[in-house]
């Protein structure tokens, strides 16, 4: 509970960290996961490593609906077998049959990039992956029957040092945004909103009151879902599933929920001097549950 907008803004960012208890519980998952696939494969010397929201810090605390990644990086002599088009879908199995193994009770299946393990508290996605000498990975892609180049680490430096340059500020930022996404049912994927923020405050040198921030970042938002998106680090366009521009398409309507986001964020701004009480409880209507109540 907080009586001023500004209080109720950094309760809000409280609220959306991942408590000591989900830390705790992802790195024994990670430990385990990687001692089982260390017995049966030959690891590169950096082994692995969690990368994607969790890596970045940008995952809110209903873990249960969001997935840890983790990459495991293997020893390419001992598995160069699997570095063919034929060799993304080898090299997913057999993590799968040893994860199968390990834990017969946990439903496990192969995807695109990855094998998912669906624990009870979270979904982890383990990735293999081959090191490259040049810097960044190759991890499969069945679809496309290859090895593509990825560097997750070097998008989570990047979002590290924006959140520097804002003073702490960004990555809270992109969680609040997060919890209206998912308030509003999670019409836009996690990741395509973190390189839309990416594009927003990649030059930013300072920050601006949260509630601020959020009104400006809904007021931008309709104009980044009308154009392509793409991920800084691969160029690989992450839009995609949004189609295109039509009327009735999953965009148009997207771009219609971000457009009343702006409305109800400018009511709840204008209001944040005079009627603080009343805002508070606007930006709690626009953000969801985890905002805190006036009082």
């Amino acid at each position: 509970m907080a009586t001023t907008v500004k209080e109720a803004f950094k309760e809000f960012a409280g609220n959306l960290n991942i408590t000591d208890r989900q830390e705790t519980a992802v790195a024994n998952c990670k430990a385990n996961v990687i001692s089982k696939i260390k017995a049966k494969l030959k690891l590169h010397n950096e082994e692995a490593r969690v990368i994607g929201s969790w890596d970045r810090d940008t995952l809110i605390r209903y873990l249960s609906e969001g997935d840890v990644d983790v990459m495991v990086v293997l020893h390419y002599g001992d598995n160069k077998g699997w570095d063919t088009p034929d060799g993304t879908s080898q090299g997913l199995q057999k993590f799968k049959s040893i994860l199968d193994e390990a834990y017969p009770k946990t439903p496990c299946g192969v995807y695109r990039n990855c094998v998912t393990m669906k624990r009870s508290e979270f979904r982890l996605d383990v990735v293999p992956a081959f090191s490259l000498q040049a810097g960044g990975y190759t991890i499969p892609d069945t679809h496309r029957k290859e090895w593509i180049p990825t560097d997750p680490i070097a998008f989570a430096d990047q979002m590290t040092r924006i959140n520097k340059n804002m003073d702490g500020c960004f990555k809270p930022l992109m969680k609040m945004v997060k919890a209206w996404n998912r308030d509003t049912g999670k019409p836009l994927r996690g990741f395509h909103l973190e390189c839309i923020f990416y594009e927003r405050y990649k030059d930013y040198t300072q920050a601006y009151t949260y509630s601020s921030m959020v009104c400006r970042f809904f007021e931008a938002l309709p104009g980044y879902l009308s154009r392509a998106c793409y991920d800084p680090i691969t160029g690989d366009r992450v839009d995609a599933y949004l189609g295109g521009s039509d009327p009735g398409s999953d965009r148009q309507k997207v771009i219609a929920t971000a457009k009343k986001a702006v409305s109800l964020a400018t009511e709840a701004l204008n209001d944040e001097d005079k009627y603080p009480s009343v805002a508070i409880g606007e930006w709690k209507d626009l953000l969801g549950e985890f905002f805190p109540t006036y009082g």
